[in-house]
């Protein structure tokens, strides 16, 4: 029997994966890469985790999953019941992708200590409970769904990006600093494909993954070229910039190492160059805004120093060269004719809120607005969609969408899910010494989540694509992550002030117990001793250091 138990899980792999090679050899080039990257890497892991610590690596392909289109779907289902129109929305299938199958590794990393020093998987409350409650909204407008199976195919998605962001907020300082450096530095990447996207007309990055064609959109009764970039669609690929602008400014602004500050300029250099080809307006109208609060938030106590009026003086001669080139191009986006693009907003806004007044409560069902809209439209205004492409389409605005998918009650879990989030990241910042690295990512997270929801005032948002929902709720986690290390470095603190206050009262005069005040700084940057540590950080003094040390109470007059 003993030898039968043995054999059982070896006999259970070698059959998966025998299926598993008989379906990948007749599935598309994409699915083929994707199957076997997560075969073998997890095989690579599981070996290499005995003995060295592959979380930064496993950081750097959450990075590629965010930056790069890759994910496959099973069982999909894109037509609804009773229609032939592929539905444009949420999922469409059980969707599994990179950033999905590195959540999962770094999970089970936690929990069975597999490559990692410290066993054992953290839960932050606000981060799941907040998600838990959006998954149970979703689940209580089954009531009203149409179509179940594109309500169980969202709530699979809810699920794995819940699992995302629970792997990101157990991930230390230093292993956040290496998931926010990856991804500025893939930003590079991102640019430079959607440069040579722009500039030739090719296809690289879309054709090579089995995905769409080049963008054009007619602008001023022309067609204009749209970049896409490693992301398929340029509105897409805008969602991606706005996001990562300010994490990007953020490092650039910090008090980090310089390798930290350098990555994060050119991150940001490249977001600026990359957004304007996307010719994305509402990506483009959140920059200034995000650009302000970053720099409140992480640079405002350096803000008029020579230094800052020497690189502002810089940076606006390179914006004035800047807008020499690119200024006709964005002026005419901005202001010639676009095809009635933004003319069919307000017409399907009002038809969408028409549609939730049917269904207030719990909305017509989680993804079932795209198959449900010309159905259950009363207004005539949904038909606007169909001029654009021939499919169930979904309302421009992401805020009326989700409401009118799951009401009130799941608008409500929504907006609490952003709404912890950019509070906790905004009190993280002030929380910290200004400049602190970790600090300046949380602020920076909050300020791209900001973003996002007005850039959903206009369009839909994470709701279309996965690899941008979760990038946000990577945010999430960062941010929830940065919070714990905070928590943890002030517990360190006051451990140490209890010992020190212990000892002087045991000890009386000793090394470094005379009864002078002895100050503790406290860096959430060095907090965490490690090979990823930043030797080159220098952390700011605390106040009392410039305070004269009291004498002890017997040596007074």
């Amino acid at each position: 029997m003993q030898i039968i138990a043995r054999a059982l899980p070896v006999a259970g792999l070698g059959l998966a994966a025998a299926a598993g090679a008989v379906a990948l050899s007749a599935a598309p080039l994409k699915f083929a890469v994707v199957g076997l990257a997560a075969a073998f890497g997890g095989v690579g892991a599981l070996i290499a985790g005995q003995r060295y610590r592959l979380t930064p690596l496993l950081l750097v392909a959450l990075a590629v999953g965010l930056t790069v289109k890759l994910d496959v779907s099973f069982f999909q289902h894109f037509e609804a019941i009773g229609q032939y129109l592929p539905s444009i929305g949420g999922g469409a299938g059980l969707t599994v992708s990179v950033a999905l199958l590195v959540a999962l590794t770094l999970i089970l990393s936690k929990l069975f200590g597999i490559g990692e020093r410290v066993r054992g998987l953290r839960l932050d409350r606000p981060l799941v409970l907040t998600q838990l409650g959006f998954l149970a909204a979703g689940l209580l407008s089954l009531s009203n769904a149409t179509d179940t199976a594109y309500l169980w195919f969202d709530a699979w998605r809810f699920l794995g990006l819940l699992l995302v962001s629970v792997a990101v907020s157990n991930l230390s300082g230093a292993d956040i600093r290496t998931l926010a450096l990856a991804i500025c530095a893939l930003c590079l990447v991102q640019t430079a494909v959607a440069g040579l996207q722009y500039v030739s007309g090719s296809e690289l990055g879309l054709s090579v993954l089995g995905e769409e064609q080049i963008v054009e959109e007619n602008i001023n009764f022309t067609a204009q070229r749209r970049a896409g970039g490693l992301k398929v669609h340029p509105n897409i690929l805008g969602y991606y910039y706005e996001f990562v602008w300010p994490l990007a400014l953020a490092l650039a602004l910090s008090r980090g190492p310089r390798l930290l500050r350098l990555i994060g300029a050119a991150g940001a250099g490249s977001a600026v160059i990359g957004v304007v080809l996307t010719l994305s307006r509402a990506s483009w109208l959140t920059y200034p805004l995000s650009a302000a609060l970053v720099i409140l938030l992480v640079y405002r106590d350096r803000l008029f120093s020579r230094a800052s009026l020497i690189v502002f003086g810089l940076l606006v001669v390179v914006a004035g060269i800047a807008a020499i080139v690119a200024g006709p191009l964005v002026w005419e986006r901005l202001t010639a004719d676009d095809g009635g693009s933004a003319a069919q907003r307000g017409p399907l806004n009002a038809a969408a809120l028409a549609l939730f007044a049917q269904f207030p409560i719990f909305g017509v069902g989680l993804n079932n607005f795209g198959n449900q809209f010309a159905v259950l439209d009363q207004t005539g205004l949904s038909r606007l969609a169909g001029l654009f492409d021939r499919s169930n389409h979904v309302v421009h605005n992401l805020h009326i969408l989700i409401l009118t998918e799951v009401g009130i009650v799941g608008y409500t879990a929504f907006a609490l899910v952003f709404l912890v989030g950019i509070v906790r990241g905004f009190r993280a910042a002030w929380r910290a010494p200004v400049g602190d690295p970790l600090a300046a990512i949380a602020a920076a997270c909050a300020v791209g989540l900001i973003a996002h929801l007005l850039h959903g005032l206009v369009d839909p948002g994470f709701r279309l694509n996965l690899g941008i929902a979760e990038l946000l709720y990577t945010g999430l986690g960062l941010i929830a992550g940065v919070r714990a290390a905070q928590r943890r470095a002030a517990a360190e603190v006051y451990g140490a002030t209890r010992s020190l206050s212990r000892a002087g009262e045991g000890w009386g005069e000793g090394s470094g117990l005379s009864g002078k005040g002895t100050p503790l700084t406290l860096s959430l940057s060095l907090q965490e001793r490690g090979p990823a540590s930043s030797p080159g950080h220098r952390a700011r003094p605390s106040a009392t250091q410039n305070r004269p040390a009291l004498r002890p109470r017997s040596d007074r007059p």
